[in-house]
């Protein structure tokens, strides 16, 4: 699923092949929301409480995924 702009929208436990390391994340686990290209710092709720945001790793964006 993608954002108006075109961005992967993302659970906090999502990991893909482009993860690296927040450098404030205290604990390196594999997930979004350690990963330097999600930005969960907005705190998007839905409904549910669970926490999502988007992936602004530009080889995650829609135009790039449907090349």
């Amino acid at each position: 699923m993608y954002d108006e702009s075109g961005l992967l929208i993302v659970k906090e436990n999502h990991c893909c092949e482009h993860w690296e390391p927040d450098d404030g994340a205290l604990v390196p686990m594999k997930e979004c929301w350690c990963c330097k290209w999600s930005n969960f710092r907005d705190d998007i709720k839905n409904s549910s409480s669970e926490c999502f945001s988007v992936c602004n790793y530009v080889g995650n964006a829609k135009e790039a995924v449907s090349r």
